[in-house]
């Protein structure tokens, strides 16, 4: 299905189903809001881990922003790949307070 909802509900298309239409929207917002750890690089590829769900991901290092890095938390745009720095921070925050408590 065709998630262009304009051209959907303009009659263009002829057996539009709002359910599945509604389904497909859900699917890609969910996939909108992946994130992914690089975890290392092979060549030129990036290999990276879901963060919720721990699924490795190959992604090509040319698919991705520059001044990525082992560690870099990417999130999945409309327009490919960006750099989650939230998150980064949120992350380096977490193993600082980690490590602070270990060492008090």
């Amino acid at each position: 299905m065709d998630l262009d909802f304009l051209k959907n509900i303009g009659g263009k298309e002829k057996n539009f189903d709002i359910n599945m239409f509604r389904e497909e929207l859900a699917n890609k917002l969910k996939e909108m809001e992946k994130k992914y750890t690089i975890d290392r690089f092979e060549g030129n590829i990036a290999i990276c881990e879901e963060r919720e769900s721990g699924e490795i991901i190959e992604i090509p290092k040319d698919q991705l922003p520059e001044n990525i890095k082992e560690g870099t938390i990417l999130k999945k745009g409309k327009d490919g790949y960006e750099i989650d720095l939230l998150e980064e921070q949120e992350v380096q925050k977490r193993i600082k307070d980690k490590m602070d408590k270990l060492w008090d």
